[in-house]
């Protein structure tokens, strides 16, 4: 594969990954959005946990609409999203610190393929981008 195709590549590959981020960021808010009217019941954990998914997933957005833009900070911003939603469903997913849909026989299943799927991104994410 020759370098004009590599970069062809590339920029389509930093074209899908910002498509997902705003597609997470779009989950992300509408989670949130389902779980607003009970976080009076929830422990103080459990709530910093669901704000903190809401703050990554307008990061998300803004990565992803900053990415698709091809502006300069756009990859930089997307690493910071793509590594603080890790994080954040490491502790919501895997360690159960908020509610979540996943099975809980399957939650650290699910928390290893995301890792590997934001590894994946990072590492696409960390070739040069197209002149």
């Amino acid at each position: 594969m020759g370098a004009v195709e590599e970069e062809g590549l590339a920029d389509r590959m930093r074209t899908v990954l910002s498509a997902l981020l705003i597609i997470e960021a779009f989950f992300a808010g509408l989670y949130v959005a389902g779980l607003v009217s009970a976080l009076p019941g929830h422990d103080a954990l459990v709530v910093v946990v669901i704000l903190a998914r809401a703050v990554v997933g307008a990061l998300q957005f803004t990565a992803g609409w900053v990415l698709i833009n091809r502006r300069p900070p756009g990859v930089a911003l997307a690493r910071c999203a793509f590594l603080s939603s890790a994080i954040l469903t490491t502790l919501a997913v895997g360690f159960n610190l908020a509610p979540t849909s996943v099975y809980p026989w399957f939650r650290w299943q699910v928390t290893g393929a995301y890792w590997v799927y934001v590894l994946g991104a990072l590492w696409i994410l960390s070739k040069k981008p197209p002149p």
